[in-house]
């Protein structure tokens, strides 16, 4: 199970999309980038998705 992100009060959530705060410091927005690349990848042929 992955930790709570940091840097997830600079988050922002619309009703299409979630970003991040423009404002928020360069850790946070690495944090942001990393976290979401770890969850856009797909799940396999058995339904089961990879973490690198």
């Amino acid at each position: 199970m992955l930790d709570e992100p940091k840097g997830e009060q600079y988050w922002i959530s619309t009703d299409t999309e979630l970003k991040i705060d423009p404002n928020a410091p360069e850790w946070a927005k690495k944090e942001f980038k990393e976290y979401m690349k770890l969850m856009s990848n797909k799940p396999d042929k058995d339904g089961m998705v990879k973490l690198y």
